[in-house]
C-alpha cells in the first residue's frame, strides 16, 4: 500500500510475505524478512475464511489472494515458486489493514501438513488505456481451525 490517504483503510490485505513450506520444522522457523514478500497494490488483495459444517468436524476454507502491478510480482511468475507453491505449498503471514496480524497455512493442531496451495495466477493487461496491468495470486488451504485462533 503506497498511496498516502486522508482515511485509514479498515478492510483488506497491507502486506504479506510468502514462506515455502519446504524446509520449515516449526513455526519459528517464520522468521520476518525471510520470505518472499512483493509490494501490494492498494486495493484488491484480501483474505476470505469459511467455516463449514456441511461434513463434520467443521472445515475452514481459507483463501488468500494478493493483487500487484506486473512489474511488482515478477517472482510469483518464477517457475519455481510456481512448482513449489502447487506442490509444497506456502505458509503466509499477513498484515491486514485493521491493524491485525494472521498466519495461513500454519496450525498448532496440523503444522505444516495444510499449507496454501497455488489456486491460480491471473494477469490482467486492463481494459482502459490508464488502467496498469495487474497480476491476482490466488492461494487457499482447508483445515479445521481459524486463523484468527492461533
Amino acid at each position: 500500500m503506497t498511496e498516502k490517504r486522508l482515511y485509514k483503510p479498515v478492510g483488506g490485505v497491507a502486506h504479506a510475505e510468502l514462506f515455502a513450506v519446504g524446509g520449515l520444522t516449526s513455526a519459528e522457523d517464520l522468521v520476518q524478512g525471510r520470505g518472499l514478500r512483493v509490494e501490494l497494490s492498494d486495493d484488491g488483495s484480501h483474505y476470505h475464511e469459511e467455516a463449514s459444517a456441511d461434513n463434520l468436524p467443521v472445515s475452514v476454507q481459507h483463501t488468500l489472494t494478493l493483487c500487484s502491478t506486473r512489474w511488482q510480482a515478477t517472482e510469483w511468475f518464477d517457475a519455481d515458486f510456481l512448482a513449489r507453491a502447487s506442490a509444497d505449498g506456502v505458509v503466509a503471514r499477513i498484515g491486514l489493514c485493521s491493524g491485525e496480524s494472521i498466519v495461513v497455512g500454519w496450525s498448532q493442531r496440523f503444522g505444516f501438513e495444510q499449507p496454501l496451495r497455488l489456486r491460480s495466477l491471473l494477469f490482467n493487461s486492463g481494459s482502459h488505456a490508464n488502467d496498469s496491468p495487474r497480476v491476482e495470486l490466488t492461494l487457499s488451504s482447508c483445515d479445521t481451525c481459524s486463523a484468527f485462533d492461533k
